[in-house]
This record gives structure tokens, sequence and C-alpha cells, in this order.
């Protein structure tokens, strides 16, 4: 399928930044550079989340940025790294937003948001 890119926007207290992120589908969160944090004015919980990356265990600070994704705009948890160079989309992020990767033509679809009842 190859990697699959979308056109994003992150939202912070001191403005608003356009990035052609990678969607990637093996991580839970959406990732963005420290530098993108600092420069938007993305604000930390105060929370470190623990992390396995593909160099080992990581801790990143956890923020809360406001996502636009194809015309639609959600806030979400975003994790900051000092090691990653781009937005990457996780599948949290997508599923806020009611989409998946469609693996037949490596582009989103919308598939809407789920609710399971837990009384029957």
């Amino acid at each position: 399928m190859g990697h699959v890119y979308v056109d994003v926007e992150v939202v912070g207290s001191k403005g608003v930044g356009r990035f052609r992120a990678l969607v990637d589908a093996g991580a839970t969160y959406t990732v963005i550079p420290r530098k993108v944090a600092e420069e938007l004015g993305v604000a930390t919980t105060g929370r470190r989340v623990r992390v396995a990356t593909a160099k080992g265990e990581a801790f990143l600070d956890e923020g809360i940025a406001v996502i636009r994704l194809m015309g639609e705009e959600r806030a979400n948890v975003v994790l900051i790294s000092d090691d990653v160079d781009r937005v990457l989309v996780g599948v949290t992020t997508l599923e806020t937003f009611g989409l998946r990767v469609d693996p037949t033509t490596g582009q989103l679809e919308r598939v809407g948001v789920l609710l399971l009842n837990l009384r029957q």
C-alpha cells in the first residue's frame, strides 16, 4: 500500500500550522515535533506518556491541540517528541474523526464513529 499522507492543521494558542502529515496506523496518538508544539503554543498537560518506538521505550510529553482534518475540527490528545521531524497522525485521531485507511486505495475513508452500549 505504501505511505498515506494527509493535509492537516494543528491549532495552538499562538497560531495554526499546516502540514502534509504521515498517517501512522501503528501509532495510537498523533505525534508532533517539539519545535512545532512550541511555535504553535500547544499546551502540555504535565503528563508524560510511555511509548514503544523503533528505538525502544521513550517518554513523551502529552499535549492538547485542535486538529483540523478533511474539513472538520476536533480537540485531540497529542504527544510531543524531540525525535520526530514531522507530524504523524495516529489511530486515536483518525477514530475521533470517524476515519480509517482504506487498504485497497491507500486513502482515508469515512466510516463513522462507533459507540458501544453496555446496557441492554
